[in-house]
């Protein structure tokens, strides 16, 4: 008598249509799908990316888990510019739009970049250390950059 194997089957995932490409779909667990069909997700850095492509063409690439926490609701929760302009006090630099900074030296980036590790959300910058003297990099609309110390910064919005 044959002994035949049986596998176990799990329930489909709800899914989510993707503002940015609305002919994709994303479950709770980040596979992304077109036309019911599984994309291939890349690995790097240890995040699976998805490629999609919106109505104009143009191509796409996100960390999917990340995406799919931020649908359905199980991402944390992010500062907004109106939490860094309102709750923390935090001031526009003039020369530097993308940025604000508080009173005790906090800098924010209020406009996200479109790519990079902090695509889409607001964030704080990280400081290197030049001795012991705390540095930002600024970068403008045009790609132009500024390495920064951290007190100079201060100095601009609220003063010495």
């Amino acid at each position: 008598m044959a002994h035949r194997a049986q596998t176990a089957h799990y329930p489909d995932s709800p899914r989510a249509p993707i503002s940015f490409a609305p002919a994709y779909e994303i479950d709770r667990h980040g596979i992304v799908y077109r036309r019911n069909k599984r994309l291939t997700l890349i690995s790097r850095s240890g995040k699976w990316f998805a490629q999609v492509y919106d109505n104009e063409g143009c191509k796409h690439l996100f960390d999917s888990e990340k995406l799919a926490a931020q649908i359905f609701g199980d991402a944390p929760t992010l500062l907004t510019r109106e939490d860094i302009l309102g709750k923390l006090d935090a001031r526009i630099l003039v020369d530097w739009p993308r940025y604000a900074v508080t009173p005790y030296g906090a800098i924010y980036c209020i406009e996200p970049p479109k790519r990079g590790p902090n695509a889409g959300e607001v964030y704080a910058l990280r400081e290197t250390l030049q001795g012991d003297t705390p540095y930002v990099t600024l970068y403008g609309k045009n790609g132009s950059r500024r390495f920064i110390r951290v007190d100079d910064v201060v100095g601009m919005v609220w003063g010495d």
